[in-house]
């Protein structure tokens, strides 16, 4: 990307919020996470930069905080949040190195600046115990370095979600695949009622297969 085209985007940004609140929406997330683009700009797998977005921590996140400063001019901060997955290995290629970690310890301290109304991370997908750089523990390593409320997501039952609730690790449990195949995932928690299992291989598809047939539990 030229820094043109940088610019370009951070207003792109911007004008999709801008759109959110007018469509109705009460705020936004901005995904820099899962090997999309911000996180190509946070590791070094993909981020050669010589210029201000590239090379030291602070300009890898660069490009995060200006899309963040120009968010907050057309929403409220306390109604953004943003989502990060630091151990990440694997998807689109990405590769932990020795500054990955600290890259986004960098981040979320500096969040700290900002009344956001929360930063949700994800635990590993994938085993990265074998990888040095990687923390295998996200919640537990990250929520001291953040004030305002965490949320964490990736495989969590019931039993993990409360679990890590109770420690205090997270303030807010994220529930992704389960709830697309429970629609009363509340309702079934509440009443310790079995889950239907998901059907991996409609997800990312068209149509209502998969996403809205799934039913509610019998009474």
């Amino acid at each position: 990307m030229t820094i043109e085209d940088i610019k370009t985007t951070v207003q792109d940004f911007k004008n999709s919020a801008a759109n959110a609140v007018k469509a109705g929406f009460d705020g936004v997330e901005i995904h820099s996470s899962n090997g999309y683009l911000f996180q190509q700009f946070f590791n070094g797998t993909s981020n050669h930069r010589t210029d201000e977005y590239g090379g030291s921590i602070e300009n890898k996140a660069r490009i995060f905080f200006e899309v963040l400063d120009a968010i907050k001019e057309v929403i409220p901060q306390e109604k953004i949040g943003a989502r990060f997955n630091p151990s990440l290995q694997g998807p689109f290629g990405t590769t932990m190195d020795e500054e990955t970690i600290p890259t986004f310890e960098y981040i979320i301290k500096k969040l700290n600046d900002y009344n956001l109304a929360y930063v949700h991370l994800s635990e590993p997908f994938t085993d990265v115990s074998a990888i040095p750089y990687a923390v295998t523990e996200i919640a537990k390593h990250f929520r001291p370095l953040y004030n305002g409320t965490l949320m964490i997501n990736s495989a969590v039952d019931q039993e993990k979600g409360n679990k890590v609730i109770e420690e205090g690790y997270a303030d807010l449990v994220a529930y992704g695949k389960p709830y697309i195949s429970n629609p009363d995932l509340v309702e079934r928690f509440e009443n310790n009622l079995d889950l239907a299992e998901w059907d991996q291989s409609t997800f990312y598809a068209g149509g209502a297969e998969g996403y809205t047939d799934y039913p509610k539990a019998s009474k």
